[in-house]
Parts: structure tokens; sequence; C-alpha cells
């Protein structure tokens, strides 16, 4: 086999209980919520499938496949009619060059996570968060209906195995029913099945041998290494579940970490760049003698390779960053890691608008995903002479769009191409969004875009000859008339992420909530360990979706108090005074830091209109402030309707 020059390691030929791997990447289960209600595939799945093998991994997994029918955003395998329709998702993967992989599973306590109906557990135990938010109670299994629990897994991967697919992937981790067996945190039962960690792992073990019984296919469990749940799967726990598994038969274990709970560490939220947990990675690789598969923060080739030279796994995983760049893989097979479209974490389409939505998966950075109902860049039969002002997600989204559709494109930004991705990309746990500002200059660079590295003004727009503008300046921050807010210890918190967040003050209070005002508390008292307290004029801090959730626990570890119904009224004396349920109330802090928001900035149309006769577009957070995602999709939409 001829070695890769670029990545030898991760284009290296691998074997899995003797089936052939054409290198060493894996693109794990992040599902595509495609499927037909039935939990069939639909013709758009195929399409997913086609273009996820196209992509070059050398093992395929998409949607998981439920045991049992219940109601499910998945797929499902849970009788033989399915067999048909499955198949043709296994010869799609294989005629597209990659292995067909089947991922089995009951989600358990995690249906309440994606809109399932059948809530059961090894206990009456829920995740207490999702309690308090109205998540239902989960129905602890009778030993009987475990039994059967068994032969479904087992049935379902021979189904699995006469469908075509060519090695199955069992899911025993992230809170699904398995998982919940596991721990020791959810599984509170007395019987044969609770208890000890051998009772405790007994269900996973019998699921291994009726699969073992009925198919002849290659084996894989996917486990979290450890939870991160209180009281929950431990690293040390699992080291002796990877073995239990292997003795019983299994062919490859499959690595990830957390659980959809604890978001932080299982969606690699707010995590700095890099593979997650590689100690704890690396203790179940020498526990065992068969391969071991590692997914989570393995954003980069450059990673995945480092991962495998240094003998931490066999195999790596691709989930979101799949989404991110469908050929991921082919774009690294080819030396060309730099043109990889980087996944910058944030669980905005993926998870939020995505499967706890009940709709399809998205990308906030990449939006013509699963997008199968239209050309990605429909090729314009009358080429526009267009104006972009501002190179930030949406503008620079915009200008490769519309070059790519066959426009003429020229690009104003005065500053530096990525707008305010680089004041976003501070904290270290963002340094993705930088790795996005630094994609979209190179493929700038490389387009037909004609950059002009100047702030552009009607007047410019004027002399052009423009036919369309399409502005995309951003938003400007809200500012604040309140008394005292011209004293020395008072900064915007935009200002202060563009100094790092140097801070000459111990104690600090952050005005205002929202992403800004959290990322700037968590720097300060995480990389400073200033005590930080941030307030909200609302009834509760909340930043909405998975990342909420995220910085809520992370704020709540790093100390950071919060103080709700509290309106800033003035600085006096260099202390914040605030309106509260109890009157006027003075904090004593050294330093006070003003997140107040943003506001659209649509006056350059207006200015644009009175002067030169142009079609105009505004678009992003100059058209409202909101995330990434809506910058960029609403970039590409526009460019492609011109």
């Amino acid at each position: 086999m001829k070695k890769n020059q670029h990545f030898p390691k991760l284009f290296e030929r691998g074997y899995i209980a003797g089936l052939e791997i054409k290198n060493r990447i894996v693109r794990q289960p992040m599902g595509t919520e495609l499927g037909n209600p039935d939990g069939s595939p639909s013709w758009a799945t195929v399409k997913a499938y086609a273009e996820a093998a196209d992509g070059g991994a050398g093992i395929v997994y998409m949607d998981n496949a439920g045991v049992t029918q219940f109601h499910h955003v998945g797929l499902s395998i849970a009788s033989d009619p399915y067999i048909g329709p499955m198949s043709i998702l296994a010869k799609t993967l294989k005629h597209h060059g990659a292995v067909p992989g089947l991922q089995i599973v009951h989600p358990g306590r995690d249906a309440a996570f994606v809109a399932g109906d059948d809530l059961i557990s090894s206990s009456r135990v829920m995740w207490e968060p999702w309690y308090e938010n109205g998540g239902g109670v989960p129905r602890e299994l009778t030993i009987e209906e475990i039994h059967e629990f068994v032969e479904a897994f087992g049935d379902a991967a021979e189904r699995g195995q006469r469908a075509g697919f060519e090695i199955i992937d069992v899911h025993s981790a992230c809170g699904v029913l398995l998982s919940n067996f596991l721990s020791p945190l959810n599984n509170t039962r007395t019987d044969m099945y609770g208890g000890s960690l051998h009772n405790r792992m007994r269900f996973l073990m019998e699921v291994i041998r009726n699969i073992k019984q009925k198919t002849s296919v290659p084996l894989s469990i996917r486990l979290s290494g450890c939870d991160f749940e209180p009281g929950g799967i431990t690293i040390e726990e699992t080291i002796e579940v990877a073995k239990a598994c292997e003795r019983m038969g299994a062919d490859v274990i499959n690595i990830t970490w957390g659980s959809h709970a604890e978001v932080v560490n299982a969606a690699g939220l707010l995590s700095p760049h890099g593979a997650n947990h590689v100690d704890m990675a690396k203790r179940i690789k020498d526990a065992v003698s068969i391969p071991v598969m590692l997914c989570g923060g393995i954003y980069t080739p450059e990673i995945g390779e480092q991962l495998l030279e240094d003998g931490v796994c066999d195999y790596v995983g691709i989930g979101k960053p799949a989404l991110a760049d469908p050929f991921w893989a082919k774009k690294a097979e080819e030396g060309r890691s730099g043109d990889i479209r980087p996944c910058i974490g944030c669980g905005v389409g993926c998870h939020d608008r995505g499967m706890l939505s009940g709709g399809m998966v998205q990308c906030a950075v990449n939006p013509t995903l699963y997008q199968f109902d239209r050309e990605y860049f429909p090729k314009t039969d009358r080429p526009k002479k267009v104006a972009i002002i501002g190179a930030g997600p949406a503008g620079s989204a915009a200008a490769l769009t519309a070059a790519e559709c066959g426009h003429d494109v020229t690009l104003f930004e005065g500053r530096e191409v990525g707008g305010v991705l680089k004041e976003a990309s501070v904290p270290v746990y963002k340094e993705d969004l930088g790795l996005l500002g630094k994609y979209y200059q190179r493929q700038i660079a490389k387009s037909n875009v004609k950059l002009v590295e100047e702030n552009a003004t009607p007047e410019t727009i004027a002399a052009g000859d423009f036919d369309a503008v399409i502005i995309a300046t951003g938003g400007k921050v809200r500012e604040l008339n309140l008394p005292g807010l011209d004293s020395d210890n008072v900064t915007y918190a935009m200002d202060l992420m563009k100094q790092g967040c140097q801070l000459d003050a111990d104690k600090v209070v952050v005005v205002g909530g929202g992403i800004v005002g959290a990322e700037a508390a968590l720097i300060l008292a995480e990389d400073f360990g200033k005590d930080v307290t941030i307030t909200t004029r609302q009834d509760n801090f909340f930043v909405p979706g998975v990342m909420g959730i995220a910085y809520m626990t992370r704020l709540a570890m790093a100390g950071v108090k919060t103080k709700t119904r509290a309106n800033l009224v003035e600085v006096k004396d260099g202390k914040p005074v605030f309106s509260t349920m109890n009157g006027l109330e003075t904090m004593d802090v050294d330093a006070v830091v003003i997140s107040p928001g943003f506001l659209p900035t649509s006056q350059m149309r207006d200015d644009i209109e009175q002067i030169a006769d142009v079609d105009t577009y505004v678009i992003g957070d100059a058209k409202a402030p909101r995330l990434v995602m809506d910058a960029v999709h609403e970039g590409y939409k526009t460019a492609i309707n011109l």
C-alpha cells in the first residue's frame, strides 16, 4: 500500500476481525434525522449516505437504528420489513467506497432527549436538571423485559448483517439504555442487574453474547470513557467494562465521552481545541488487545495523526467535523487540510436546531448540509457585478457563494477577513472561531473574489457601477446612557475582549448576560482568578440551547455568582448601583464590565439607496444580531438568490 505523504498514519490500511478498512478514519454516528416517520430511510437519507461515503472515511456510521419500535427521530431495524430499505443504505455506502457500519440502540432515559416516547431505564432516576425542567421519570425495566431486550439487540444486529452492514456498533454510551445500567448513578437496582459493576454490566454482556451467537460480522461496543455525571461512570470502571467486552467477544471498543446530559464533555462544548481526555483514552487502549476507536475533539487531521502516532487509539472518529465538511477525510488525504471547513463546536445546528428540535440535523458553518433539493451553488445565467461590504461570517459566506455561482464579486473589509470572529475567539475554548476566520481568509485568497482592504462608503458603491450590494457590516455594541459610565473602572465587554481580558481588579461585576457577558465572566474567573458576579435584568440568567447549559455549568464550576432582576441605573464613585426587587443596591466591586448586547446597522443601506440605483440586501448582524449560524446561512441564501 502506497504511504500517504501527508498523513501516513491516518491513511494506513486497518483490519478489525479480518474486515479490511482502507484508512483509520471513522465517520461516527451523528444522525441526519432525514428518515421517514416510521424509521425507514428516505430518498434524502440515501443521498446523505452517498455523500458521507464519498467523503473518504474508511468506516461510515450515520444514523443509529432502534432495536424496538418507538417514536424516535432516527432509523429503525426493529423488525424484518426494515431489512430491505436498510440494505439500500448499506449498498450505497459500499458502492461509494466505505465500509458500511450500523449502530443499534435504545435511548433509554435519553428518549426524552430525542423526542422518544419509550422512557425506560435501569431505575426510576432522571438527570436532575432535566427533571426540574419537566423531564419525565423513566420506568424501571423488569428482569423479563431485560431478557426481551437482549434478544431484541441480537435480532437487530442479525437484521443489520442481512441488510449488508459489515460492522455493527452497540451504543452503550452517553446516557442511552445500556449505559443507564452501567452507571451507578442511574442504576440503583438491588437485583442481579444492579449493585456491583459485575451486575451492572450484566445486561451489556448478555447483549454481546446474543449478538455473537446470531452474527458473524465484527462487533463494536461504544462506551463513555467517563460520563462526568456526579456519581456516574468513571474511567476506572470503563476500563474493566472494556476488558469484559473483549473477553465476551467484542472486536473493537468505540470510545466517546460524557453523556447527553453532561454537555460540556459530551459535545466538547467550551473545551480547548484538541482531542478530549487523551490520558484516559490511552489507559483504555493499554488495557485491551482489540482495536480502539476514539472520538471527541478530533477536529483536524493533524490531531488525528498525532493520536495514532502516540498509540492513543487505532482509529479516529469524526462526528460534528463531518457535518461541517463531509469531505474532511478526502481533503486530508489530498493534503488540503487548510481547505477543511472547521467545526466551531457551537452545538446550534446539530443539537439545538437539529436533534433537539425534532428536525433534520444542520450545521452552523455548512449551509449546504443535506440540501439535496437543489444545486449547492447554482450557476447563474445572468452574472452580476456584486459588492459585499464586510467580511465577517455573513459577508465571507456571501462572497464565496456568489463567486462560486458565477458573479463578479468585490469584497470590502477595512479590518481583516473574519470580522468579529477575532474577538469571539479570544477564549481558549473558542479557538475554532478563529480557525473559521482563517478558513475564510484562505478560501477568499484562492477564489475569484476581489478583496479591497478598506471600508466602503456609499460613494464607493455609487462609483463602482454595481448591480447589487450586500451589506454585512455586523452589529454595533449597544451604548448605555447612564450616569458614571465614564468612570475609569468601567469598560465594555467587547473592548475588554480586544485587550485579552486584562483587568487590574480583583472583584468584578459583568452587567448583562448573553454569550459575550458569559465569556467575559468565564475568562476573568477561570484564567485570572477574579471574584466575578454576572447580573441580568431577567428572572434568570440564560443563554439558549445546549451552549447555555454548558455556560451555566462552567460559570458555576468557576465560582461565578449570578444576580437576577438587577437593572443597572448608575455607577457612583466607581460602584455600580442596581434597581432590584429590594430597591436600590450598591455593589462593592473594583471594576464594572458592561455587556449590553448589540444593535443592527442598516443605515448604510439607506445611505447607498439615496445616491445609487442598486439592489441592496442587509444580512447577518447588520440585519439583526444573532448567532454565527444565522450569519453564514443568510449569506449563503442571499448569494444563491441574487
